[in-house]
């Protein structure tokens, strides 16, 4: 059997070593035990193999194998142990024994066994081209602790919670009445911790406390020891204690927090009762593993969610009154959804549940726009970084909600959704389109516009530049033709002009004069030209 988290090579996997070279001298069989090898988590395993016919295996190279032969690696070679070539963690728990090995057997024995440690070894005895294996198999198994029953009341009578811890592999469990008759759990979950080893967390719900149901016993069997442990509990007398008279009080609302700030959860005893000496504990659906846990005035990091671990501590100090604020710190949005406050003493808890949200506005829309055939344009509008999954909503430019495909949603590694819509668009006379995507809890939306218009705004704009060119041309034309008009007429009336001139230009010839008197015309025209266009771009200016 595999256990979650650990792949079959595991950490021995990676174990593998050859522990001695020498010479072959004639054919032989490798021999193993004749069933599985049992071995309890924390003690030591042996692993035996030996030559058939007996013979030496002094002068022979003898390899270990776990999960996948003919993988190895020197570790005893020549005599010389190569402790460097196997892994730091089993290092220290592997030891070749060569008691027997001139009678050709050999034993591995692996120190302090582990869950990770059950499964197929291969024994090789090789010499040059010729070499015998055989298989073996280690079975591990451990009892892990008593049950415990943890009561409280429900709408729907008294739930009971049959927990455990350190069990190898998962143990059965099943409940019994006085008379020793099966009662039928509600549910039931194994779960591994760090090292394999499994806590067991069964609930049985009882209507109405009757004769029938005053005992009721709760027992966990290993399928491989062949053992058990039990535990049994008299419910009258355990409805009787202070503990079940008191209620635990939560939030009445959900609790809101941003991706990336603390979390805050108050849970309090009604009536106000110390709870120093209580186990509180915050989880979200099972007892085991937990958020946060509380008992004997200390944090229990052993029992804690690995993604929780160094993430939560107890604020404030009203433990005395029976109120404890668990604060978790950096909010993920794997953070989000309900959990349960329980606080229990000699086996009698109360709860209260609450609801976490956590959320995230993303970035702003991005709308990027493709034309396709007869005039189609698709819209596609993009953002990121949004929780819970955002609305996405396309908008014309009444506000009217235009009909879309449904947006594509990707979560990334964060937990973050980035968000993905397209849209058609077949209507020519359609201006702009708003892409609005908004996060519900929060109410809060991000909005981008794109004008569709724009590619015929700026082919008028080009017509109107060309027609605004045309004007002007002509009418510098029409100028310099009036200008050359009144050129003419001013020859015939030069003497002023030329009464002005400096006296070494008084007999300068009339095509002289003329000349000067074309030059000024020009520069009024050029002038007029130039005001001409600043009326042209003042007009653009307005028009737009």
């Amino acid at each position: 059997m595999e256990v979650p988290g650990y792949s079959l090579p595991g950490v021995i996997a990676s174990c593998i070593f050859i522990l001695l070279t020498v010479r072959q001298q004639d054919d032989f069989r490798v021999l193993g035990p004749a069933g599985p090898i049992l071995a309890r988590v924390g003690e030591d395993a042996l692993l035996t193999c030996r030559l058939l016919p007996k013979r030496s295996a002094a002068h022979m190279e003898v390899a270990w194998y776990h999960a996948q032969p003919r993988a190895a690696a020197p570790a005893l070679q020549d005599g010389t142990d190569m402790v460097e070539v196997q892994m730091a963690s089993c290092r220290d728990r592997l030891q070749m024994i060569e008691d027997s090995i001139d009678e050709g057997s050999v034993t591995l024995k692996i120190r302090n066994v582990q869950p990770s440690d059950s499964g197929q070894y291969w024994c090789r005895f090789q010499d040059g081209d010729s070499f015998g294996e055989t298989s073996l198999l280690l079975q591990v198994a451990g009892l892990g602790s008593a049950p415990n029953i943890h009561i409280t009341r429900n709408e729907d009578g008294v739930q009971l919670v049959c927990a455990a811890e350190g069990w190898f592999p998962e143990p059965q469990v099943y409940w019994e009445d006085r008379w020793g008759e099966r009662l039928l759990a509600v549910s039931e979950h194994h779960i591994p911790d760090d090292h394999g080893l499994f806590h067991v967390e069964d609930t049985l719900v009882v209507g109405d406390v009757s004769a029938a149901t005053e005992t009721v016993s709760c027992f966990i069997h290993s399928p491989i020891l062949k053992e058990g442990k039990g535990t049994v509990l008299n419910l009258p007398e355990k409805l009787r204690t202070e503990m079940a008279s008191l209620k635990v009080i939560g939030p009445s609302q959900p609790t809101l927090v941003r991706v990336g700030e603390d979390i805050q959860i108050t849970c309090y005893l009604s009536p106000e009762t110390d709870a120093q000496s209580m186990e509180v504990r915050w989880v979200q659906s099972l007892w085991y593993p937990a958020v946060h846990v509380y008992k004997d005035g200390d944090h229990v990091a052993g029992e804690q969610m690995l993604e929780y671990r160094g993430r939560t501590s107890l604020v404030g100090d009203g433990i005395h009154e029976g109120r404890l604020t668990l604060q978790i710190h950096d909010a993920r949005a794997s953070d989000d959804g309900q959990y349960r406050c329980l606080f229990a003493e000699d086996g009698v808890y109360q709860e209260a549940s609450l609801d976490l949200k956590v959320v995230a506005v993303g970035s702003a829309p991005l709308i990027t726009m493709e034309r396709q055939k007869d005039g189609v344009r698709q819209l596609v509008c993009t953002s990121s970084g949004w929780f819970p999954p955002p609305q996405v909503q396309w908008r014309d430019t009444e506000g009217r909600t235009m009909p879309s495909t449904p947006a594509a949603l990707r979560q990334g590694s964060q937990g973050l959704f980035h968000v993905e819509s397209f849209l058609l668009v077949t209507n020519s006379s359609m201006v702009n389109v708003t892409c609005a995507i908004s996060n519900l809890p929060l109410g809060q939306e991000k909005t981008a516009a794109v004008a569709l218009s724009e590619s015929k705004m700026s082919f008028s704009w080009k017509i109107l530049s060309v027609l605004g060119l045309f004007l002007a041309v002509t009418t510098g034309l029409i100028w310099m033709k009036s200008y050359k008009n009144v050129n003419v007429t001013q020859e015939s009336n030069t003497a002023p002009l030329r009464s002005t001139l400096p006296e070494e230009h008084e007999n300068m010839p009339c095509e002289h004069s003329s000349h000067r008197v074309l030059t000024t015309s020009s520069t009024r025209w050029v002038r007029r030209g130039s005001h001409l266009r600043q009326g042209i771009e003042s007009l653009r200016s307005g028009m737009r």
